[in-house]
């Protein structure tokens, strides 16, 4: 009788992750972030076999599936414990449906952006077909826009190996600015003085050029007046147009040249000198716009021992969840490097980090 191939199976061998001894690693790493109780408390080896080999009847223990759940977000444990059916290769005429279904949705989307919640998150199973499975429209009859932007979005699945699902997303955001890569480098030198540096991966799904980004930046403590300047390896040419300043807080613009035409995407940031880090370490980072990537480095120099780091990530709704495990600190010499990464942002989020460190600052 040919064995049923189990759905948690494939998801673990994709993620390298079905030897049981490296399940198990994983496994505790993820049980600590919901209960320390947990570690330890993984499937023996005979169990689970008996998982992988679907000799399993119903569902493991409850705590086996929050850990599950939580370990390979985007599938409940149910799902995972289903029989697992390969999808059919794609013929060149189905192929040719999820193209014009990707230009559909982008059609219908891109000068009335949604404004109700869009799927936004790890890819799901068999979730981009189902958005792409929409009616065939003559390429004549779309815009301009909606063209260059369909057709730099299968330039980008190409380019960065992205899924049906994750370039079935991006198309249901048209209409919007996607930050595809944000980087913040902070550097804190042994007497509190920062340097910010602020890079941005910039999709432009809209059918506008974008000429100009407002932003702000405030520091509890300044030397001053916040110093700006524009990024060096930015693909387009800024000019920092200042809106507003006080002591600590600056309002202003960058403004591109050339614009960043409906469908391109472009790499800008600027730099920011002038802030200190006295008494409260910590940085809070709000989110403008749908973000794919986003990472925060940080460097400390001369800070002796770090001796407690943490990273909560905020919703809109005011919900908190823990980033902690998403946390990765080493030292090199005398500094403190620190790096917190999350992923699948949303406008109205924010992401704050909060570290503490041995020595003072003189």
């Amino acid at each position: 009788m040919a064995t049923t191939l189990i759905r948690l199976k494939v998801v673990l061998r994709q993620r390298h992750l079905q030897p049981h001894g490296a399940f198990c690693r994983e496994y505790d790493k993820v049980a600590r972030t919901i209960d320390p109780e947990l570690v330890g408390s993984w499937p023996s080896r005979a169990q689970f076999h008996r998982w992988l080999s679907g000799e399993l009847k119903g569902l493991p223990h409850p705590h086996h599936c929050r850990v599950l759940e939580k370990m390979l977000p985007g599938y409940t444990a149910t799902q995972l414990f289903e029989p697992y059916e390969p999808a059919e290769p794609k013929t060149a005429d189905r192929d040719a449906s999820d193209r014009a279904g990707l230009f559909d949705v982008i059609e219908s989307r891109i000068d009335r952006p949604a404004v109700s919640a869009i799927e936004w998150g790890p890819e799901q199973s068999e979730v981009g077909r189902s958005h792409m499975g929409l009616s065939a429209r003559d390429a004549a009859n779309l815009s301009e826009s909606t063209q260059r932007v369909g057709q730099r979005l299968l330039k980008l699945k190409q380019e960065q190996r992205l899924g049906d699902e994750e370039i079935s997303q991006l198309a249901h955001l048209a209409g919007y600015i996607v930050d595809l890569d944000t980087r913040i480098e902070i550097h804190i030198t042994r007497d509190g003085a920062a340097r910010v540096t602020y890079r941005y991966e910039l999709l432009n799904l809209t059918d506008r050029p974008l000429t100009r980004l407002a932003r702000e930046l405030w520091f509890e403590h300044t030397t001053g007046r916040l110093d700006l300047y524009p990024l060096r390896e930015s693909t387009r040419r800024i000019a920092i147009q200042r809106r507003h300043d006080t002591p600590n807080l600056s309002k202003f613009a960058c403004q591109l040249s050339p614009a960043i035409q409906p469908g391109e995407s472009a790499v800008i940031g600027y730099v920011c000198e002038g802030g200190r880090f006295e008494d409260a370490l910590y940085w809070r980072q709000g989110i403008n716009r749908y973000t794919r990537h986003f990472t925060l480095n940080l460097r400390q120099a001369d800070a002796g021992d770090l001796i407690g780091c943490s990273a909560i990530e905020e919703h809109q709704d005011g919900l908190e969840i823990s980033a902690t495990e998403e946390l990765i600190w080493d030292y090199e010499g005398d500094d403190v490097i620190i790096t917190l990464t999350r992923d699948y942002l949303r406008p109205g989020q924010s992401v704050t980090l909060r570290w503490t460190v041995t020595r003072e600052r003189a």
